[in-house]
């Protein structure tokens, strides 16, 4: 127990260390730029390289179970945290790379985790639902399949992902009755879900 604490205790300093770093950096690079000491492509590149580093920070939050607001209260850094953000946010999304930030999508990065965390929890629900031995609810099928595709709308980036998520939703649209009646039918399903499931997975780096 006291070792978990004392590695729960490292990560958390771990992490205010890195969000302090990347916020600095940021902050940074905006007053060099707006002096003239920065030309315009280095400063994109930075940014977006800086912004891919908060993003994977707000995962890793998530994956731990901290809350990024608990966090900058404790840091004293709410305000330079926020001025970062809006620094990003002025940035064209188009300038970043579609699969961060597609042309669509606004998301503020103090979401990412509780999204993150709504996504997983709407993936094995509905796959659980599906294993049931005795089921007969369409609509309970329904009603999950559309809460999963509310919740990946919002993350920013999976196009791809919601595009087999669209997919895998029309399949048991077309065929309600089947996934009533036939388990090895809802199976599949859960096999393609599974699959989606560990890509989402992957894309966020929250497994080795």
């Amino acid at each position: 127990m006291k070792n978990q604490r004392k590695n729960d205790i490292k990560q958390k300093s771990k992490l205010e260390s890195e969000i302090y770093a990347v916020i600095k950096t940021i902050l940074n690079l905006a007053q060099k730029y707006q002096s003239g000491n920065l030309k315009d492509n280095f400063f994109q590149k930075s940014i977006k390289s800086a912004t891919n580093d908060l993003l994977s920070i707000n995962i890793s939050l998530s994956k731990h179970e901290l809350q990024l607001p608990e966090m900058l209260k404790r840091m004293n850094f709410v305000d330079e945290y926020y001025q970062a953000i809006d620094i990003i946010n002025k940035i064209h999304p188009l300038e970043f790379p579609t699969e961060i930030f597609p042309k669509s999508v606004s998301t503020s990065f103090l979401e990412i985790p509780k999204i993150t965390s709504e996504i997983t929890s709407s993936f094995i629900t509905l796959m659980d639902a599906l294993k049931l031995k005795d089921f007969y609810d369409e609509d309970l099928i329904f009603g999950l399949f559309t809460d999963l595709k509310n919740q990946y709308s919002k993350f920013p980036g999976l196009e791809l992902s919601k595009v087999k998520l669209q997919k895998i939703n029309q399949e048991f649209m077309n065929n309600p009755r089947r996934i009533s009646t036939n388990k090895n039918y809802r199976d599949l399903i859960v096999d393609e879900l599974y699959t989606l499931f560990n890509d989402f997975k992957r894309k966020l780096n929250l497994e080795p």
